[in-house]
């Protein structure tokens, strides 16, 4: 196999845990070349990664829309020649475009009504998160025959958005002092800490004369953080204008922790080596034993698991605010 397809066409955070596919097929495949297929919000974050020969943007609201754009995404694949495509994301339609155009070996999830368009299908199931979200992605590499071990992403920042970055903090002030980044938002995949503590936290780290709060989000969280800035002094600087996520990836790789849910923002910042405090529920399928950060220094912080749905609110704005001191001692000392 030397031309392998590599389709995750969801969200940041399930794309950059599919990173570890690309390594352990380039370790085991020096000589291939791997193309990533990933979502129109996820692409970006994708290009001139380590091992990623080519990205291609799954559009399924324009290009890629209905029975014609299946087709069109179909002939694609077929005039690329690939030897080979893994499905780690089983969207029946990519699903189907893979099989019609011809790919010889085709690797998915085992358990779907679909399923049956794969070559070689993976039977492990997902539902009650026992393993990490990239070591189950790894089961298709293994799948192939192939040895493949967990390693955990790490992302090349460009200089163009690493320039970027740093004039914006410059223009957003800060005097030297270290930047805590407080990432509220999320798109409701997984349980968040409520926005009032995120509110609580931002105030008691504002008025440490020490440090600088940035809070970040896409725009349309702008409320969402203009609720979280509300009455903080000093005021908090937030990110307003639309960036791409090669500069967010850019603005966090310069901040000294970012706070926030599970969320693609948490991921990028642990494959750029940044500190993490991430609010998760105790357990199940989007517990931190599936989706916590991999690599970076990080404190989880989780309500009490009663046996039952958690209440997030059981984290206090104290809890978080003691682990971002402690992660900051711990990058001090370091």
């Amino acid at each position: 196999m030397q031309n392998i397809l590599i389709c995750r066409t969801d969200a940041i955070g399930d794309s950059l845990l599919t990173l570890p596919v690309v390594t352990a097929l380039k370790k085991a495949l020096p000589q291939s070349r791997i193309t990533f297929l990933a979502s129109e919000y996820a692409a970006d974050i994708l290009e001139n990664q380590a091992g990623v020969d080519g990205v291609w943007r799954y559009d399924v609201l324009g290009e890629h829309r209905g029975r014609a754009g299946r087709g069109k995404l179909s002939q694609r694949i077929s005039q690329a020649g690939f030897d080979a495509a893994l499905l780690v994301f089983p969207d029946p339609r990519v699903s189907w475009a893979v099989f019609s155009a011809g790919v010889p070996c085709r690797v998915g999830t085992g358990r779907r009504w679909w399923s049956f368009l794969y070559t070689h299908p993976v039977r492990a199931s997902r539902a009650q998160g026992g393993r990490h979200e990239a070591d189950y992605n790894l089961d298709l590499v293994r799948r192939l025959g192939l040895q493949a071990e967990l390693e955990p992403p790490q992302l090349r920042v460009e200089p163009e958005a690493e320039a970027w970055a740093k004039s914006f903090l410059h223009r957003a002030g800060g005097a030297g002092r270290p930047w805590i980044a407080v990432h509220p938002g999320g798109r409701g995949s997984a349980a968040n800490w409520p926005r009032e503590h995120y509110r609580a936290l931002v105030q008691r780290l504002a008025a440490r004369p020490d440090l600088k709060v940035l809070l970040t989000g896409s725009p349309a969280e702008q409320a969402v953080l203009a609720q979280v800035a509300k009455g903080c002094l000093p005021n908090p600087a937030i990110l307003k204008e639309a960036v791409s996520l090669k500069q967010l990836a850019a603005v966090l790789a310069r901040v000294k922790v970012l706070v926030s849910g599970n969320t693609g923002p948490m991921h990028i910042a642990a494959g750029v080596g940044t500190p993490t405090v991430s609010f998760f529920p105790p357990a199940g399928v989007t517990g931190p034993g599936r989706w916590r950060p991999l690599g970076n220094r990080q404190i989880l912080l989780s309500p009490p698991d009663h046996g039952k749905t958690a209440a997030m609110q059981g984290v206090s704005a104290e809890q978080a605010e003691q682990s971002v001191l402690s992660l900051l001692k711990s990058s001090q000392r370091s």
